[in-house]
């Protein structure tokens, strides 16, 4: 019996004993009122009807009087805490069978040590097993042996630290594709306030659309100093890597499968899920548009302005405009799209054409065969420049059936200096040097008169 349990019975034992504890009995008077009451039913904390014997009644009363309510408690089992059935041996092993393998359940552990001779068939019950396991703390099917220890926390000041995640919605029909598609809701919370900075339902769970939401956010809520994202794809790129290290902005990933570590956005997205997403009619919301128009409703609505218990009554906008000034708002919204854009190198190939993302953007033809340098937006895919002596000149997407059309022929290099011309050709004067012997020979006079001068020191 749990201590709980021990409080509830002496509530009943004293609610029975009430009239006759209260009084002032003389010699006498006590036994025939303990035989009344043996009497009658009651009914105790569980529902159940129970009649109490004269003796029963005789033996609470003098305990009361002897140690008052506490000795009204039903006394625990002396050996409380060890099982009657299991052998301290074998209590021992079931708990080291279960830190083996956590995901073996006590029936199973049971059916092992069975087969393995440690019990007999019918010496112990799955019960046993699991009580036992639940006074050492290990029960349930997906036990965590080594789990860390988790406290309750939050940031210190408003824009300190925004979770961001991202939540499956419903199926709409995608109008690039013309299919149905599933629908993914990214957003943010400020981990103190707990506001939403922003929130966006879009095709597609990837880095690209994370980083709109993020722009959006920014925007609208300021640049926040952390971010704390799980180890997705869409939260682990290189691109949003450099614009966080640009920013000033930390990054702190939660361990894999750790769900609990974003706690707070988690239960937004469970009231969420709730209150609106779960509560949509499909026959009237069937573009992104009017699915966002409803999330925002709730969100600026209701959301917003409701008091949070975690708040200590005061709602979400409240606690954001108490700490403004804490807040790095953007000053020039223009630097902050700036920022918002990447840049990356790439090989220029011999049709004049770079590859970037699966698309092909046509470059000058004197860059054929030579590393660029590219400037792209993480806001709008299509915005792709070069960049080229501190110049930076917009691309434009190739289209293979327009230059089937263009002129193929090589344009002159301009040259700021004339070409000099020698008059020097190897093959003219090769075949000079074997038609005119003698006159290749008088070409050179200096030529002549060193070998001249040779021969007649070897003369002399």
């Amino acid at each position: 019996m749990e201590d709980d349990q021990r409080t509830q019975e002496a509530l009943f034992r004293h609610a029975i004993l009430g009239e006759v504890l209260s009084r002032s009995l003389r010699r006498g008077e006590l036994r025939p009122m303990l035989a009344e009451l043996s009497e009658k039913p009651f009914e105790d904390y569980r529902g159940r009807p129970r009649r109490i014997a004269l003796k029963t009644l005789e033996e609470w009363f003098y305990k009361y009087r002897k140690g008052g309510f506490d000795a009204l408690k039903p006394r625990p089992r002396s050996d409380r805490g060890s099982s009657r059935i299991l052998p301290p041996e074998i209590e021992q092993l079931v708990v080291d069978l279960k830190r083996e393998d956590p995901g073996r359940s006590a029936p199973l552990i049971l059916r092992e040590l069975e087969l393995a001779g440690r019990l007999a068939p019918g010496q112990a019950s799955v019960s046993a097993l699991q009580r036992l396991l639940r006074r050492r703390g290990l029960s349930g099917p997906k036990l965590e042996v080594d789990r860390p220890t988790r406290y309750r926390w939050e940031a210190s000041m408003c824009g300190e630290l925004w979770q961001a995640d991202a939540l499956h919605g419903p199926v709409l029909l995608h109008p690039a594709t013309g299919r149905p598609q599933r629908v993914i809701l990214f957003g943010l919370l400020d981990d103190r306030s707990r506001l939403i900075p922003y929130l966006e339902a879009g095709f597609g769970e990837t880095e690209h659309r994370f980083l709109t939401v993020l722009y959006s956010a920014i925007a609208r809520r300021g640049v926040v100093r952390r971010l704390l994202l799980d180890n997705h794809a869409s939260f682990t790129g290189h691109d949003l890597r450099v614009l966080c290290a640009q920013l000033a902005i930390h990054i702190v990933h939660s361990r894999p499968g750790d769900a609990p570590s974003k706690g707070k956005i988690e239960r937004f997205w469970s009231t969420l899920r709730s209150h609106v997403v779960d509560r949509l009619d499909l026959q009237k919301v069937t573009t992104l548009d009017e699915l966002n128009l409803r999330l925002w409703s709730y969100v600026e609505g209701e959301y917003h302005c409701r008091p949070h218990a975690s708040l200590a009554g005061k709602t979400p906008l409240e606690v954001w405009e108490s700490d403004a000034e804490n807040i790095r708002w953007v000053s020039d919204h223009s630097e902050l799209e700036q920022a918002f854009y990447g840049e990356a190198e790439r090989l220029a190939r011999n049709d004049s054409t770079v590859q970037w993302r699966g698309v092909f953007y046509e470059v000058p033809p004197y860059l054929r065969g030579r590393k660029v340098r590219l400037r792209y937006s993480l806001l709008d895919p299509s915005r792709v420049s070069l960049i080229d002596a501190n110049v930076e000149t917009p691309l434009r997407v190739v289209n293979p059936i327009a230059n089937a059309h263009r002129s193929r022929a090589a344009s002159p290099p301009v040259s700021p200096h004339p070409t000099p011309q020698t008059g020097l050709n190897a093959a003219e004067l090769l075949l000079e040097r074997i038609t005119r012997p003698s006159e290749s020979r008088t070409a050179d006079p200096a030529a002549e008169e060193i070998v001249e001068t040779a021969g007649g020191d070897d003369h002399e």
